[in-house]
């Protein structure tokens, strides 16, 4: 049996809920109703489950078993699919099983529904299926009134962690309360017997067998699935039903063959499992054989009472002949007479029906030619109506595929689509039109409503974040129109979420509602009816990209817990679907994220902890994607993050090789894009790291050669008006690192001069508009170790002014550091080092 694809099933809302799972009404694509079944894991065995529907499945589901359309017993949801058996009585739907129509029992029907849930029990243990959870809640009728036995091989089962109070604990026997695990040993048969008995004398006396009195209690009343609140002691209740060894019945049999029956059922309820039939099949057999001796008995007595009527009937006929012969004499007079009669209105008759026949002959002639017009007229309307069915088809299939387009482009931020711009018109022209042209056309508002929420989505693609929002808007106020549902909801919420994401590419301040708006929509999807997976999908990518903002905005905790939020998911997602190469790369930009932000905040061992991690997902990413550069270019930004944490922690082995790693992927990437500004930055800053590790070797000329080298790559893209921040940042530490080199070589002036224009360019960072990719905190952390370096420069060249200047300045840029993060080591030391300074000079 194949998996049910619940995606294409139209869930229409839930049905109730039981001690295994809860149960949903909905529609296939055929229009059928159906029940789908959603079982909590710990309260059922799947591998039973499977089993059971394998072996009811193989040979045709068996008569009197309700057969299962779909299922899935493996996937993450434990579901299966039925025909919907229910009726709808004022509005709500009542189930139709025996436990909604107890209430008519006992009575008239009782052993015929008796008799039929026999051979349904029966056929089900001949496919060598023991039910183990017969109840009247378990008892279908199916749309012929014939009964349906369901839910086998649930409740009370092995295998099940969690089992809440069921009624079917009432109809079982003792042996199946005690262990469970008896099920797996073909004890099953005999289960099933002493439940049928149980249900079977209930159904003809009105009253269980056995501590009536208590049950009653329990048990959910006529026309209700169970009562809430109850804890039962299996084994309590086994103890219970053994006390009272002994099955009364409260009256006579009827007949012979009721007393054949009752006698069969004393045997099912019998305490010793030996007693009972071996299963259902044998206790049918028993039935049968009942009714055969009661047949053979009325028989007997029907020819007996046919040979005493026989003698009281002879005497009669005597008599009764000289009474007839008198009679025929009279009737035959009287038949000449009525003879005559009938012949004249035969006559008539046969005029009149000679007079219609002639005008069903011209009537059927007119209706001929009717239907020859009438068939013409039908031929045009019925091509108006395919052509009109046809148009809209291709419009809904337009919008589905537009925005199929839109979202599988891509894997970073999911972007909409991008580079068709002149598609893109003609697609807006077209619902534009549409919207217009059909204003007035009531029977096509669905149609509108989709058109407005392709619309929308034809914005987003776009890339106009302002009409977006506003037919975004527009397309929700017109979502009643269209057929509600899970995928609805998550269109609608996926729509949201790529608005946000366009605001954030635009910097603009609603950015912050829209991701709120989006997580709200993206919660409220019904994760049991639509596809989970993307649902989680789609929250950790809010969670990543809303990050940014909480970042941005200094909320650095609250940013983390977002990344650690989104990697978590994502890591769960990859395990599930290892083949889903945009699942790791998500992952990935989440390590890389989150190590920028530690970086930040001076937890570099755990930067590079999680750096480490991402380089793994990138290097299995390049397995399967070895072209791709974006991926070299963000495993080399890995390795040299690690390198400068190895640095900081004193491990120069580490940083060389890891150094080495970054710089021959960033030479690789300068031969295939020679102008991309991020590559050439981060290669300098490689050329920068190795400059410091041969400083401390004694290798000066090597290393003063690695900084001129890093310089010249970043000087190029860090000049100028549209100049990138990083690559000025990046120039700014590599000129203060060459300075530091002359001052060791004594070279005061040179240092002094390098320093200060290093200093300058971070305070025009500090106060530039465009720089984003920058966080404040870490650009005027650099500033203020450089002013500590020029100020100490300064003093040493004997110019106590610029010193004073340069301790004062840095005093002041460690004080706000302190302010923001007040209990962070560094930067009170940072602080503590330059006022002793200060107060020095």
């Amino acid at each position: 049996m194949q998996p049910p694809d619940v995606n294409r099933l139209q869930v229409v809302g839930p049905v109730g809920a039981g001690a295994c799972g809860r149960v949903y009404r909905a529609r296939d694509e055929s229009g059928r109703e159906v029940a789908v079944k959603l079982f909590n894991p710990a309260s059922v065995n799947p591998v039973l489950l499977e089993e059971a529907a394998q072996r009811l499945e193989a040979a045709g589901w068996p008569a009197g078993v309700l057969e299962e359309l779909r299922e899935d017993y493996r996937g993450k949801q434990i579901l299966r699919v039925t025909p919907f058996l229910a009726d709808e009585v004022e509005g709500t739907w009542v189930p139709r099983s025996l436990q909604h129509r107890l209430a008519r029992f006992p009575g008239e029907e009782s052993w015929p529904v008796v008799l039929e849930i026999l051979r349904a029990l029966a056929a089900l243990h001949d496919r060598q299926v023991a039910h183990g959870n017969l109840k009247p809640g378990n008892v279908f009728f199916d749309d012929d009134g014939k009964v349906a036995l369901t839910d086998w091989t649930l409740g009370n089962m092995p295998g099940v962690q969690a089992l809440d109070y069921t009624d079917a604990i009432l109809y079982q026997p003792p042996e199946q309360l005690r262990d469970a695990g008896g099920y797996l040993r073909e004890k099953g048969y005999r289960w099933d017997v002493f439940a049928f008995g149980v249900l079977a004398y209930r159904m003809v006396t009105g009253a269980f067998p056995r501590c009536t009195e208590t049950f009653d209690e329990v048990a959910p009343e006529p026309g209700m699935t169970r009562r809430e609140g109850i804890a039962a002691n299996l084994k309590s209740i086994a103890r219970m039903i053994e006390g009272r060894p002994g099955v009364s019945w409260p009256d006579a049999p009827a007949n012979s063959l009721e007393s054949a029956y009752r006698d069969q059922l004393d045997r099912c309820l019998s305490l010793d499992p030996a007693v009972r039939p071996a299963n259902a099949g044998e206790l049918l057999r028993g039935f049968e054989q009942a009714e055969r001796a009661a047949g053979e008995e009325q028989m007997r007595e029907s020819l007996l009472d046919q040979q005493r009527r026989a003698r009281r009937s002879a005497w009669r006929a005597n008599v009764a002949s000289g009474v007839m012969a008198g009679a025929a004499l009279v009737f035959s007079m009287l038949w000449n007479v009525k003879t005559k009669e009938l012949e004249s209105e035969e006559q008539g008759r046969r005029n009149d029906v000679a007079r219609l026949e002639a005008e069903r002959k011209v009537a059927e002639s007119g209706k001929a030619e009717a239907d020859i017009v009438l068939d013409r007229e039908r031929k045009v309307l019925q091509y108006e109506k395919d052509l009109w069915l046809a148009r809209l088809e291709a419009s809904r299939a337009t919008g589905d595929h537009l925005f199929a387009w839109a979202m599988e482009k891509g894997h970073r931020k999911l972007p909409p689509l991008d580079g068709r711009e002149q598609r893109l018109k003609r697609l807006e022209y077209y619902f534009l039109d549409f919207i217009t042209r059909t204003a007035e056309v009531e029977a096509l508002k669905e149609e509108r409503a989709r058109a407005r929420l392709q619309l929308a989505e034809v914005s987003l693609a776009r890339g106009d974040p302002k009409v977006a929002a506003q037919r975004l808007e527009e397309a929700m106020a017109a979502a009643d129109d269209l057929p509600a549902g899970p995928d609805l909801d998550l269109r609608l919420a996926t729509d949201r979420l790529l608005l946000a994401l366009l605001l954030q590419d635009r910097n603009d301040d609603g950015a912050e509602a829209a991701f709120a708006s989006a997580r709200k929509s993206l919660e409220a999807v019904p994760q049991a009816a639509a596809d989970a997976d993307r649902v989680q999908q789609l929250l950790a990518v809010l969670d990543f990209h809303e990050s940014k903002l909480l970042a941005a905005a200094g909320k650095d905790n609250a940013a983390l817990d977002q990344l650690h939020r989104a990697t978590q998911t994502l890591s769960r997602l990859s395990e599930q679907r290892p083949d889903a190469t945009v699942l790791r790369s998500e992952l990935a930009r989440c390590f890389l994220d989150s190590a920028t932000i530690l970086d930040g905040i001076g937890e570099m061992g755990s930067a590079r902890e999680v750096r480490a991690q991402a380089s793994e997902e990138l290097l299995d990413l390049l397995k399967k994607e070895p072209g791709n550069l974006e991926m070299r270019l963000e495993l080399a930004g890995c390795y040299g993050g690690m390198a400068e944490a190895a640095i900081l922690s004193g491990d120069v082995g580490s940083a060389t090789s890891m150094s080495k790693a970054a710089v021959k992927l960033l030479e690789e990437l300068m031969g295939q894009q020679p102008d991309q500004a991020e590559v050439r930055s981060m290669l300098a800053g490689q050329h920068g790291l190795m400059a410091g590790i041969l400083r401390d070797r004694g290798e000066t000329a090597e290393a003063k050669k690695r900084v001129e080298e890093a310089i010249l790559l970043v000087e190029q893209i860090a000049v100028g008006e549209s100049a990138d921040p990083v690559a000025k940042y990046r120039l700014a530490l590599l000129l203060w690192q060459k300075g530091r080199m002359g001052g060791a070589d004594g070279d005061r002036a040179r240092e002094i001069e390098l320093e200060s224009r290093a200093a300058e360019m971070l305070r025009k960072l500090l106060t530039s508009e465009d720089n984003a990719l920058l966080r404040a905190e870490s650009v005027r952390r650099s500033l203020g170790y450089m002013l500590g370096d020029l100020g100490h420069a300064a003093q040493l060249a004997d110019k106590p002014e610029l010193a004073q200047a340069a301790f004062g300045e840095a005093v002041a840029v460690w004080t706000q550091l302190n302010r923001e993060r007040p209990h962070n080591e560094e930067y009170y030391e940072g602080l503590t080092w330059c006022q002793q300074r200060l107060k020095e000079l």
